[in-house]
Order: structure tokens, then sequence, then C-alpha cells
């Protein structure tokens, strides 16, 4: 395998994509398409986050739908936390990946976890520690990294700071998020290029949303920077649910077919994830963001037009 070719894509649309749907989707029903998401050739799902139930009720059966991860060790099964006690109960349920997360905003962190920035760092570092402790391999994240609808930009000082404190606290690999899609492509290589050069052997990643239809040029301007993951949502699901006019991610199927359109290799049958976003699409009663599910045959998988 050519990695120089090879883009590596973490599916989020189970839980960035299904989290802020006022429908409860059925537990059974997850398993299906945890099921089809691993048969498309996906191998790094982020299914769940460990939040309390009354904020994000969709995340309730969290530790049930973590029991049946075992049945596909060539797949790597991550959850998000936001706090200490999200990091106990993703223990106990026997997770090996964790997404550890903060923002960089101090009014979104307040929203978003109730606590000031300066208390999510000191925090941060204590479920770093009860991660690694536990052997648990920790993907720090720093959300809003590209600006914040509540206070706009956010200095690209305040983020490097942030990328620093993370790898002292020894996060195995690092993502930065544009939560409100407000990242355009010349911040998201430069910011992508001075995370890389901090961050020397530990991995990158981007969480890119579409908010601002910028989100796929943000892809490109970030391979151009060294950016080889990327966090994807079936059908372009996804919003965070606190922050206002938050929308969807890039697409699953939008991002790896410009990919393999380049030349990337992803490994992922995008015919078979357009059957997940299909079906997602018609429980809604409603489209999906995304675009390229739309023009998938059902019958021969194939692109209709090409």
């Amino acid at each position: 395998m050519n990695t120089d070719h090879w883009v590596w894509i973490e599916e989020q649309g189970l839980r960035d994509g299904l989290q802020s749907l006022s429908l409860i989707i059925p537990t059974e029903q997850k398993k299906v398409w945890i099921n089809k998401l691993v048969e498309a050739g996906i191998k790094k799902i982020q299914a769940v986050s460990f939040v309390h139930p009354e904020l994000v009720p969709q995340m309730a059966d969290a530790e049930l739908l973590c029991e049946d991860f075992g049945q596909y060790p060539e797949v790597q099964f991550s959850a998000l936390v936001l706090n200490t006690k999200g990091v106990e109960r993703a223990r106990n349920a026997g997770i090996k990946y964790l997404a550890v997360s903060l923002s960089a905003s101090d009014t979104h962190s307040r929203k978003n976890t109730r606590k000031s920035l300066e208390e999510a760092v000191t925090e941060f570092r204590e479920m770093v520690r009860m991660a690694k402790d536990s052997g648990i391999y920790v993907r720090g994240g720093i959300q809003c990294a590209f600006g914040c609808r509540y206070e706009g930009k956010i200095s690209e000082v305040k983020i490097l700071e942030l990328i620093e404190s993370h790898l002292q606290n020894g996060v195995d690999e690092l993502a930065l998020a544009d939560s409100t899609g407000m990242g355009n492509p010349r911040q998201v290589y430069q910011l992508s290029r001075k995370a890389i050069d901090l961050c020397k052997d530990i991995p990158v990643s981007l969480h890119l949303h579409n908010t601002e239809n910028k989100g796929y040029a943000n892809v490109f301007a970030a391979l151009e920077a060294g950016i080889r993951r990327f966090d994807t949502a079936f059908g372009g699901l996804g919003g965070c649910p606190f922050i206002k006019n938050a929308t969807g991610n890039i697409a699953t199927e939008d991002t790896v077919h410009m990919l393999h359109q380049m030349g990337m290799q992803t490994g992922i049958d995008i015919g078979k994830v357009a059957e997940v976003s299909k079906e997602v699409e018609k429980m809604l009663s409603c489209p999906l963001p995304g675009l390229v599910y739309k023009l998938l045959s059902q019958k021969e998988n194939d692109l209709m037009m090409i």
C-alpha cells in the first residue's frame, strides 16, 4: 500500500450525525447501520459519546452499542468524552479509543460542557491521565479551532498553545475541529502546516463541517498541507446541539468520491455507505445535506455521473 496516496476516514455519522436529531433511533437500527458501514470497508468509526442522556438523549444507549464492538476486531471503534465521568463510563464499557475534547472558545465551552476554558483545560489533563492509565488510545481534540459563532475569530496563538498543551498531556493523536464551519482554505492550510510541525510524529486529524459550503475546499487545502486523516458523516449529517446554526459534517460519500477522483485511496465503498444515508433519509422523511449519495444507483452502486 502506497501510504502517500492513502487517506484515513473516520465515520462519525452514528455519533455526530445522529446526536442532534429529535427522532431517537432504536439501538438495534444503529447496530444494523454499524454492520453496513463495516461492510463498506470503513475501519474507523466513532459510534457513541458518553454524555448526559438528558442533554443528548440520542447517546443514552452508548453502553449497549459498545457490547457489539467486539464482533469487528478489524475496526477501531471510538467514543467522544467531555469530562472525567465520561472517561469512566467509556473505560467500563471497554472502549479502547477515546476522543477527549475541549473547545478553544470559552463561550462554547460553557454551553457545551458548563465549564470555562480554563476549567476545561484542567479537566482535560485529568481525563487524558485516566485514559492513558487504562491503556486507552487518546485523540485530543480542539473544537472551534477555526472560529466560533459566539466569539468570532479564535486567535491562532491560542490554538497553537492548546496544541502544545495537548502534546504535553501525552495525547496519541491531535484533532482540529471546524465545529462551526467557519474555516477557509487558506486558514486551514496554514494552521494544518503549523500543527503538523508541532506534532512531529503525532498524527493530525481534521473534523470539518460544511456550514458555509467550504468543507470540501478545506479538505483539499488540508491535503496540500499534508493532512491524511479526516472525520466524515454519512449523508453529511451532523452539527453540535450547542452551536447556533450548526449544520452537518462533510459527507462521507462526497469526500471519498472526491478523494478517489484525485487518485487517493480510502478502501471505502461509497455505494454501501449511501445505502445507510438513503435509509436515514427515508426515516427522517427529508433529504440529507450530502449530494453524492443522491447520485448513486441503488442497484448498481455506481455513480450515474462520472
